[in-house]
């Protein structure tokens, strides 16, 4: 049976080949002429290979002829400001390869010395013809120890090319030539030649390149020099692309002196790097050094943006991350945010992010407004490597010079495992009054919680304390406790504690109180049970006790009734502490539809809601509502929605309880009707007429949503008041439309038709395309004179800043939500 495989499963699966060879103590010398690893930059398909590596063998369905092995080529590097000529290679997706044809692999046919030391040197050889067993005889059981063939130990070197010349034993200087492939690690270096000194360098000429092969990166050079015993790679004019974390594009790079060390992490001096096909149209960073951590993130440290031509920012460190953000837990900004608003003048927000490991990292928070003052901030995730303890802080201060006064915003978070089924959590938030027209005191929660959570049974230990300045307080307990006994029994118990005090004005209260809380449910085939005793002890007495109530709740309810029925029944002792009241009540509660019509045309649903209660006092009240809705497509572009509610009530309202099943004192009964006209997207109206059946007209609401092309909409909506001297009052518009090619522009605002049809509440979003490779953003906000520039990067875009009509955005920190 043949799979068809992409070549980079066929290259997993060669190297899986090479350490069940190594791990039978010998290795074929010889391996298919056709074999390209350019191939790896493609995604891997291990799945569809994985079955045909049991016999040591790919089997790879071709649809075209094999053709010989054609050298990767990368292509020329155009030139850009302040790169040596040469040094950045752009690849368009994909990046450089050839399309040869993959066979099976050979058996061995050559035989190569090992070297005491050094790499392994193999070299591709012909298919050979398969044995021919005479008639009768079986097929010899393969030899499981080849012999006479070089042994790839753990951590060792392969060296496989089309031919070996010299010879490559320990001390002795060769050359592999042609088609050059060097394993070690996760990495692999591709050339035309590669000569072996002997000693512990093999240099690699002709177009070569190192491919990460799990991570999709690869590094391009005039010459590599490999080290053997440190297993390190130094570039000459060394650059590199990424496909890695980018929804668009590639990453480009390029750096003077770039190597990389054993575990694939390269550095550089002087860094070029950009997201942009064409840097001159678009931006491009520079720095003093780069760390670029495939997989992970590239590091520029002392970098400097550039738009163009013209020096933008200065940023003592730039991170790209190379994987999904989504994955990420933070998310820092690449680049300042700049702007003005009313309250703090003109400001200037940067992030700084910092850590290379998923044990501790985060990112720093630096803002400079004219009229406030300098804001820092700090956040930083953190983790054991045995998962035992993990934790977030999230700090922010600022001196409004203004007033004087120093604001702090902290909260933190940190978790204890003890054991798989112990665990302990602590939360600590604290907030000062810092954001426009805010005046509210300086408040902190502190939360600390045990828990102990087994397959049958937890239980769970709560301390909570909360505070407003010196104006209240309050300190609670509680403790939880759950036990599932089988399939079909559970219980639920809570207990709390609560201590209040208060200080308003001069006037004080406290409160303290404790509430028992049990639930006991059990499922049976028909229905599920419940028992619930939950009764309250207060200094000052509020709501109701259920002491007990049993709830009924049916799965079927006349399953063959003309249309649905549910049922609800409770019934219990019930008592209200602060009017020392107590007596029996049962309610029994039945849903009945939705029933579903369609008649001549149009499609009717009906819903009606009834509960009856009895109490113990003889007191008897009910309440019925209903809904109905008729739905009538009268042309292919009008479709009309009459929608009728209606609640009847019948009995006592306010009695016998307080606080329970208080219902209003009136009936009330309304319609609604909508008429839709509509043309696919290229238009929408929608008109809205109601009444309540009192004889006064009510407004007519109206939304219109019109296309006017691909890539624009325009947004009107409101209402109109009948009567004399009312009419129109505020109309809410919005629009989003092109300005050329690369330029969208997007508005809200609301026409106030009583004052002369002034338009209010402005708020414009324009969003410029540059190079198809960033976007600078502006957003303006006439209420608040805000206005806020940001740049968001292509290749990023669930990084960027995001516009939408319709919705604001505030640049004040007023909370800390991670």
């Amino acid at each position: 049976m043949q799979r068809r495989c992409s070549t980079r499963a066929v290259i997993a699966c060669f190297c899986a080949l090479l350490s069940e060879y190594a791990a039978a103590a010998g290795a074929p010398t010889t391996l298919p002429s056709t074999y390209d690893s350019a191939q790896a930059l493609r995604l891997l398909d291990a799945t569809a290979c994985a079955a045909d590596t049991q016999s040591h063998g790919v089997e790879v369905a071709q649809a075209a002829t094999p053709s010989p092995t054609a050298t990767p080529t990368p292509l020329p590097a155009p030139n850009m400001p302040g790169v040596p000529n040469g040094t950045l290679q752009f690849f368009p997706t994909p990046l450089p390869n050839t399309t040869p044809a993959v066979t099976p692999p050979p058996l061995p046919s050559t035989v190569t010395p090992t070297p005491s030391s050094g790499p392994v040197f193999l070299t591709r050889g012909p298919q050979p013809s398969p044995s021919i067993v005479p008639a009768g005889q079986g097929i010899p059981a393969p030899t499981p120890y080849p012999t006479g063939v070089p042994t790839l130990a753990p951590g060792q070197i392969g060296v496989v090319s089309d031919e070996v010349a010299g010879n490559v034993s320990a001390g002795h200087p060769g050359d592999a030539i042609g088609n050059v492939h060097i394993f070690y690690g996760t990495e692999e270096i591709v050339g035309d030649r590669a000569h072996y000194d002997g000693d512990r360098t093999v240099t690699i000429t002709g177009h070569p390149y190192i491919v990460d092969q799990e991570q999709d990166s690869v590094l391009f050079a005039d010459e590599i020099y490999f080290d053997v015993i440190d297993q390190t790679a130094r570039l000459v004019n060394g650059s590199g692309a990424s496909r890695q974390g980018v929804d668009r594009g590639l990453v480009h790079y390029t750096a003077q002196d770039l190597h990389t060390d054993a575990s694939g992490v390269g550095h550089g001096q002087h860094p070029f790097l950009t997201t942009c096909e064409h840097a001159r149209g678009g931006y491009h960073v520079t720095g003093k050094n780069m760390v670029v951590i495939p997989g992970d993130r590239i590091i520029i440290y002392q970098a400097i943006l550039w738009l163009g031509a013209a020096a933008v920012f200065f940023l003592p460190e730039v991170i790209i991350p190379l994987r999904q953000v989504e994955a990420q837990r933070t998310r820092p900004q690449y680049f300042p945010d700049v702007g003005y608003d009313e309250y703090e003048g003109f400001w200037i927000q940067t992030k700084y992010a910092f850590g290379t490991s998923p044990y501790y990292y985060g990112y720093y928070e630096l803002n400079y407004y004219t009229k406030v003052g300098v804001g820092i901030g700090y956040v930083a995730f953190f983790q054991r490597r045995n998962n035992r303890r993990s934790g977030n802080i999230n700090f922010y201060r600022i001196h409004d010079r203004r007033v004087d006064e120093t604001e702090v915003n902290l909260t933190a978070q940190e978790i204890e495992n003890y054991s798989k089924t112990l665990h302990s959590t602590i939360n600590y938030s604290y907030q000062s009054n810092y954001g426009p027209l805010t005046d509210v005191p300086a408040n902190e929660t502190l939360t600390f919680s045990i828990a102990h959570q087994t397959q049958q049974d937890s239980q769970n230990y709560t301390f909570t304390h909360s505070a407003v300045g010196t104006e209240s307080q309050s300190n609670a307990l509680t403790f939880a406790d759950a036990v599932q006994f089988n399939s079909h029994l559970s219980n639920s118990l809570n207990f709390s504690m609560t201590n209040d005090e208060a200080n308003y004005g001069g006037y004080s209260s406290s409160n303290a109180s404790a509430t028992l809380d049990d639930v006991l449910s059990w499922t049976t085939k028909g229905a599920n049970y419940q028992l619930t005793w939950d009764k309250s002890y207060a200094r000052v007495p509020s709501g109701d006790n259920d002491i007990p109530q049993l709830e009924i709740r049916p799965y079927e309810f006349f399953p063959h009734f003309i249309f649905p029925v549910s049922a609800d029944f409770t019934i219990g002792e019930y008592s209200e502490p602060s009017n020392a009241f107590a007596t029996q009540r049962a309610d029994l509660a039945f849903v009945l539809g939705p029933a579903l019509y369609h008649v001549f045309g149009s499609d009717f649903q009906a819903t009606v809601d009834v509960n009856q209660y009895a109490y113990g006092t003889g007191d008897l009240k009910a309440s019925i509502t209903q809904l109905m809705t008729l739905t009538t497509p009268v042309t292919s572009h009008i479709v009309n929605m009459i929608t009728y509610n209606e609640a009847n009530y019948n009995g006592p309202a306010a009695v016998p309880f307080e606080y329970l099943d208080q219902l209003p004192t009136q009936n009330t009964k309304g319609a609604q009707d909508q008429l839709r006209f509509f043309n696919g997207s290229a238009y929408n109206v929608d008109l809205g007429f109601s009444t309540l059946f009192d004889a006064r007209a009510q407004p007519v609401s109206y939304q219109v949503q019109v296309s006017p092309s691909s890539n624009s909409v325009v947004l009107l909506g409101g209402s109109f008041l009948p009567g004399p001297g009312l009419g129109f009052e505020e109309t809410n518009v919005q629009f989003s439309a092109p300005i050329g090619t690369s330029t969208q522009v997007e508005f809200a605002g609301n026409v106030n038709w009583d004052l002369q049809r002034r338009v209010t509440d402005k708020i414009v979003y324009l969003t410029k395309t540059i190079g198809q490779c960033y976007q600078i953003q502006a957003l303006y906000n006439e209420d608040s004179k805000l206005l806020d520039i940001s740049l968001n990067l292509l290749a990023f875009p669930s990084q960027g800043l995001g516009f939408n009509v319709g919705q604001g955005q505030s640049v004040i920190p007023s909370n800390l939500n991670f």
